[in-house]
């Protein structure tokens, strides 16, 4: 672009958007062009203010998907200071990319906060797609803090807007597959086989490996919850050949789970170890603590106590609320089966307040 050129305030704000749209995209070199094409034309002063606080944002955006989060935290700090003077569009998205920039650097549960403060604002904003990719978001964000309810909640109104447009086909199979996690999570096993056994239809899934293994495993994982260990296996050893699989070591924790069960106690064992050996890589701490429970309950009861308690202290740290309660419901029945009903009832209090907090959250509309 030819910088002897002056934009209008409106034209300015074209560039913005496709300086956004970019970003969206992960084009990083374009997204680089167009923001110093956008500093340039700033730079002649000629924009007004509402345009100027637009391309701050933007440029904090740019900076999470850069990973410079120092720089695009400071970005948002300097916009939260207009506050008084901010548009209902500005705030949409300062929320909306603090919330990002709070995930991006593990801040799970402000994160989701922030999220919250999102939805208020959604009526300005008139791109079905910029409303459906926050929902989708939004949801995610809820998954991984166990929110489940409410994030299936935000995965249907993704998927409502997705499947109306076929080019975006892609995250439509990935918030059905989101959708299913959370209906495993709540036990609700028709509704998740139904989504996963849909998003394996879809056409996009039939050209990306990937994406089947990863819908593979998820199956995999809902019939080993249903107890149904043969179908579980079928589908979880359909991943085995793809050790880049993203949750790969998920996979062999869920056969591990699966060995013992059916007290394969040998296999259930090497398969523990091969997972261990894969986590000194991937360091998936959640992996390494269903792992280490997992083989102390069945391997080395001597430690078993001790390694739920440590699981249970890292999972609330996390704020992991379905874990926690897990862990802590598998410790009380442990006591209450000892007679040591004084700690049995403390870990049962404690999995049943972390189970009122979600119902808690969940009622936020």
């Amino acid at each position: 672009m030819r910088s002897d050129v002056t934009f209008n305030s409106e034209e300015l704000r074209e560039l913005l958007n496709l300086w956004y749209m970019n970003i969206k995209l992960k084009k990083v070199q374009a997204a680089e062009k167009l923001k110093t094409e956008v500093s340039e034309q700033l730079a002649k002063g000629e924009a007004n203010d509402d345009v100027v606080k637009l391309a701050l944002l933007i440029h904090s955006r740019h900076h999470i998907l850069c990973k410079n989060y120092g720089d695009a935290e400071k970005l948002i700090s300097q916009v939260e200071g207009f506050s008084p003077y901010l548009k209902e569009e500005h705030l949409y998205y300062l929320h909306l990319f603090k919330g990002m920039y709070l995930y991006s650097t593990k801040d799970y549960y402000n994160a989701i906060e922030e999220y919250g403060q999102v939805e208020p604002y959604l009526g300005y904003i008139h791109d079905d797609i910029e409303k459906a990719e926050f929902f989708d978001l939004f949801a995610s964000a809820l998954y991984y803090l166990d929110y489940t309810n409410r994030s299936a909640i935000y995965a249907e109104k993704a998927i409502y807007i997705y499947q109306l447009y076929p080019a975006y086909e892609k995250k439509l199979t990935r918030a059905k597959i989101l959708i299913a996690l959370n209906y495993i999570d709540m036990g609700e096993f028709d509704l998740a086989e139904e989504y996963l056994h849909s998003a394996l239809q879809d056409t996009n899934t039939k050209h990306d490996e990937m994406v089947q293994v990863s819908i593979y495993h998820n199956l995999g994982l809902l019939y080993e919850n249903k107890g149904l260990y043969s179908a579980a296996k079928r589908y979880l050893e359909k991943t085995l050949p793809y050790e880049e699989f993203e949750n790969y070591t998920a996979t062999l924790y869920l056969l591990a789970k699966i060995a013992f069960a059916e007290e394969q106690f040998e296999k259930g064992k090497q398969l523990c170890e091969v997972g261990m050996k894969r986590l000194e890589k991937d360091r998936d701490q959640d992996v390494y603590w269903h792992f280490k429970t997992l083989y102390s309950a069945n391997m080395d009861p001597s430690s078993y106590t001790a390694t739920l308690k440590n699981a249970i202290d890292y999972f609330k740290e996390h704020n992991r609320m379905y874990e926690l309660q897990k862990y802590a419901d598998e410790i009380a029945t442990y006591y209450s089966n000892e007679k040591n009903f004084e700690k049995a009832n403390y870990y049962y209090r404690l999995a049943l307040g972390y189970q009122n907090n979600i119902v808690m959250f969940h009622s936020r509309r």
